[in-house]
């Protein structure tokens, strides 16, 4: 533990971002974590409908399959992000890791021979927030699971408005359109990736992130959330 967070834990003791008991350390407590509903199916990601591990996704234009941990309704899912994205408690990001982890046990989704690449920021939001969350949590799925971790192969070349101030599905794929690129194509080419991101709503910034990959030439892609909505 570095001076800063012996101060910070001293002056602001933790607490659960969901009940509000004490905690030693992270960000939540077993007890609300284990009361998280967890998903049991990838979805499609045009109509949302449930696909168990193994079945053909049902819109076969969208290029790729879905997949979402937690609901975003949940206030402890919920109150993980909002901490995390808006408040910088990075601790945050363990549990959703862990929640997607929680996920792939459940769907009985095999990772093997996955590249996980986290959604990144424009690089102005990202100094601001000073980090990227998708980023904090992709880090700690690879390290679980032994999977290599790019985080500068997919760039976001566009500062964009945040999704949540677009009014409808329409804007925000408008919002969105065109601003990623593939840095280095030689990376992803034939790859199966696991695209990851704190949340998913409409799915247009997932969308617009795979139509990328998959034209640079990445052979599989399946885009995962810790909630979605």
């Amino acid at each position: 533990m570095n001076f800063l967070q012996f101060l910070a834990d001293a002056f602001f003791p933790r607490s659960c971002v969901a009940c509000g008991t004490s905690l030693d350390a992270g960000a939540i407590c077993e007890s609300c974590f284990t009361g998280i509903p967890v998903h049991d199916s990838l979805f499609c990601p045009v109509c949302h409908a449930r696909l168990p591990f193994g079945k053909k996704i049902c819109h076969r234009d969208a290029g790729y399959l879905l997949g979402g941990a937690g609901p975003y309704g949940d206030p402890t899912v919920k109150a993980l992000i909002l901490q995390l994205k808006f408040h910088g408690v990075r601790a945050a990001a363990d549990p959703l890791a862990e929640l997607i982890l929680k996920y792939f046990g459940r769907c009985e989704f095999s990772t093997d021979g996955f590249l996980i690449i986290p959604l990144p920021l424009a690089k102005q939001r990202e100094r601001a927030r000073g980090f990227n969350q998708s980023a904090e949590i992709a880090r700690r799925i690879a390290a679980r699971m032994g999977l290599p971790c790019k985080e500068h192969i997919l760039v976001r070349t566009k500062h964009t408005k945040p999704q949540t101030e677009t009014a409808t599905v329409t804007e925000r794929r408008r919002n969105v359109e065109s601003c990623f690129s593939v840095a280095n194509p030689s990376g992803i080419l034939r790859k199966k990736i696991l695209l990851i991101d704190d949340v998913t709503t409409s799915g247009a910034t997932f969308g617009e992130a795979v139509k990328t990959l998959k034209a640079a030439g990445a052979r599989i892609v399946i885009a995962v959330a810790a909630a979605k909505a």
